[in-house]
């Protein structure tokens, strides 16, 4: 039961010392008593909106209970602050919040100042306490001296954390009567590349983010090389290489810091660009139709034994690269790529930086040849998506991997894609990539984007 502090609180501050500024001011102070603390804050029991199943299998909202007693509070005792760093779940009531609370005067006695309310209330453990709005909570002696007051503020999360959210930029264009195919995006520092086909050339083009905004698409146009092979294109040690030519390929390179392109020297006969390692300097590829990997002084290893393990690869690969858990001197490269092969599976690859060849991954759980596959390493996971195939739509689930490719998973929550993109992907072609920020783009065939990001990745942190 809440009690007012009727004649209790008024004999306190008549009893509280005041003290005369020896600059002749009339202005009295309070002294606070420095034993005067808040100590510790806890609450207990919480209520929360849950989404549940009805017994027909419909979706069904109702109220369940989460225990909060263990969520740490920071009690900041300069600024006389305390909160929980980490926020209660999303649809967590906090109108009706019983707390626990410690203070370091023995005989005195904790008041606060309810919402809604002008008088101060003695603080029970048994009280149920409105925190939709930050309140004050101070301790009273006995000897008549107060603590300063204290700001509590409960934080409740106001987006799903694990839940991906989607931004369309439906403004933007390559240009009047260009739609991009064979696409490849890129991301690199606060710019997207696009590599793409339009009525039977290839072009680039970028645009700069800033917070999560793209600009404007701009066309580089200087120096580009002709027939350049769109879906080849990979960032490696801060460029973007790609392939070029018609009968014979060349290397060349992208340099983001001026927008140059430039032939590079010393490496003929590429045929594939299949994955970079950035931590090894090596990028492997197939070379006048041997698989093997060049280093940053365009030297070429070949793999012993030679072996045309792509084959049956077709289109655009997708690779990622990162050290192995157990020992960070080799890297592990997962590709995964369409099959050209009537199948429903699509092709996964692997290669420790330790051996001398590829392997083909026999899946567990195969990822479905999707149209346009891509695959991207987002929030420690392989995530690949893709358009439509004969038992797929486009768009339809994100499939996630934690096994290195090994087994997919059709993702049914929280990570979702919006249905309009069934209808952006009729533009006729996309391509996706992820950014330093841990946004996901999705560049749709006419220059119209997509950003998602999930919710806590883009918390930032309190302290």
């Amino acid at each position: 039961m809440k009690i007012r502090l009727l004649p209790l609180i008024a004999a306190f501050i008549a009893a509280t010392p005041l003290v005369t500024s020896c600059l002749d001011s009339e202005e009295q102070q309070i002294l606070y008593d420095p034993e005067s603390s808040i100590t510790g804050f806890s609450v207990g029991t919480l209520h929360i909106d849950r989404m549940g199943k009805d017994s027909n299998g419909e979706d069904s909202a109702y109220i369940d209970t989460i225990n909060c007693s263990e969520y740490p509070f920071t009690i900041d005792q300069i600024n006389r602050t305390i909160e929980n760093k980490d926020s209660f779940p999303v649809g967590t009531y906090i109108n009706k919040v019983v707390t626990s609370i410690t203070y370091d005067s023995g005989t005195g006695i904790l008041v606060y100042r309810p919402k809604g309310s002008s008088n101060d209330t003695i603080w029970s453990s048994t009280d149920s306490i409105d925190f939709t709005e930050p309140l004050q909570f101070k301790v009273y002696m006995y000897s008549g001296s107060m603590g300063r007051p204290y700001t509590v503020k409960l934080n409740v999360h106001q987006m799903e954390p694990d839940t991906i959210a989607w931004k369309d930029f439906t403004d933007l264009s390559f240009s009047e009567h260009v739609s991009l195919d064979k696409q490849t995006a890129l991301s690199v520092d606060k710019n997207i590349y696009v590599f793409g086909e339009s009525n039977g050339s290839t072009s680039v083009w970028y645009t700069t983010t800033s917070s999560g905004n793209p600009s404007q698409w701009t066309e580089l146009t200087s120096s580009v090389p002709a027939d350049i092979i769109t879906e080849s294109a990979k960032v490696w040690n801060g460029k973007i290489y790609f392939l070029s030519g018609n009968d014979s390929y060349n290397l060349y390179s992208l340099d983001p810091a001026t927008n140059q392109f430039a032939k590079e020297a010393g490496i003929t006969g590429l045929t594939l660009l299949v994955a970079p390692d950035d931590k090894l300097e090596r990028f492997y590829a197939v070379k006048d139709g041997e698989v093997g990997y060049f280093n940053s002084s365009m030297e070429w290893t070949s793999d012993s034994p030679a072996t045309a393990i792509f084959g049956n690869a077709e289109g655009r690969i997708s690779s990622y690269s990162e050290p192995l858990s157990y020992n960070d001197g080799i890297t592990r490269t997962t590709i995964l790529v369409n099959s050209k092969v009537e199948t429903d599976s699509a092709l996964v690859f692997q290669r420790l930086s330790s051996e001398s060849a590829w392997t083909e991954i026999k899946q567990n759980q195969a990822m479905p040849n999707l149209e346009n596959i891509s695959m991207i390493h987002y929030d420690g996971k392989l995530y690949a998506f893709g358009g439509a195939n004969s038992s797929h739509t486009a768009f339809d689930f994100f499939y996630n991997s934690t096994d290195n490719g090994l087994t997919w998973w059709k993702t049914t929550e929280c990570m979702y894609f919006p249905e309009t993109f069934k209808g952006y992907y009729d533009y006729g072609s996309y391509s996706a990539t992820a950014d330093s920020d841990n946004f996901i783009w999705i560049v749709w065939g006419n220059g119209n984007m997509s950003r998602g990001r999930i919710n806590r990745l883009g918390f930032a942190p309190k302290w």
